[in-house]
């Protein structure tokens, strides 16, 4: 469904209660890029797993999101605030002049997890990388051990990076352009049967706009209800679908 499409439908629903009117009350920039990104942040935070990726380098900023090329005795990396949630990673050695390659698993832990599993671990010294550690620092993650120095090769450590599997939300906001219209160059880059899942959302935040001719608290909140019952819907959907999938795969590794 293109952005257009989206506010087209959203007004739809809005004349059922304020008619023709709807266009004076509520601008395409307030129902897109207002009322339409809170709705997807809601969306994408609810779901979760809208958007896996583990392809893309980088966010539209130049912000590191599925690749992390490390640095020798350097721990912290900024990482793009279009991730949700890592939910893998991989270390990649390329670490001798004949270029042998080492692609070695790494585990995911919270600082709480490493205060109770490695005493000191603060202050410990450099080593081989083999744990991400979030909650830190907002946007960004550690690599623990911090990436030894190279100070004394062969071999030579030539490329080392880290490969991260997220959960992310859309790299682009819904915005409209300068004559105000939607921007139908900006895709919905989710399963587009869930596109319309947007609607209610929208809803429930334009029936909340602070004017007295058509702030409808009670619209709201039916829309807001609706909203989160089709959240609830996408994951089940996409649990569904993730223990199918699982299954094919489990069926064909035995063939």
């Amino acid at each position: 469904m293109l952005p257009s499409e989206l506010v087209n439908r959203v007004r739809t629903r809005l004349f059922d209660s304020h008619g023709e009117k709807s266009k004076a009350y509520w601008s395409d920039s307030e129902l897109l890029e207002d009322y339409g990104n809170i709705a997807l942040d809601k969306m994408f935070l609810g779901v979760r797993k809208l958007i896996t990726d583990s392809s893309t380098l980088e966010d539209n900023e130049g912000n590191s999101l599925c690749q992390i090329v490390l640095l020798p005795s350097r721990a912290d990396y900024p990482i793009s605030p279009k991730i949700i949630e890592i939910t893998a990673a991989t270390i990649t050695e390329i670490n001798d002049t004949v270029g042998t390659i080492l692609i070695t698993p790494m585990s995911i832990k919270t600082v709480a997890e490493m205060d109770a599993q490695y005493s000191g671990w603060r202050s410990a010294g450099a080593g081989n990388p083999s744990i991400i550690v979030m909650g830190l620092d907002t946007d960004s993650l550690r690599i623990w051990p911090t990436p030894l120095a190279n100070d004394t090769p062969p071999p030579v450590m030539l490329t080392t990076t880290v490969n991260l599997t997220v959960q992310r939300f859309m790299l682009q906001r819904l915005v409209v352009t300068s004559a105000g219209k939607p921007d139908d160059n900006v895709k919905l880059t989710f399963r587009e049967e869930y596109h319309a899942n947007l609607i209610p959302g929208i809803l429930a935040e334009a029936y909340l706009k602070d004017d007295g001719e058509i702030k409808r608290v009670d619209l709201a909140a039916a829309n807001e209800k609706k909203f989160e019952e089709k959240i609830e819907s996408m994951k089940d959907d996409l649990s569904r679908r993730s223990r199918t999938n699982h299954g094919v795969r489990t069926k064909l590794a035995y063939r």
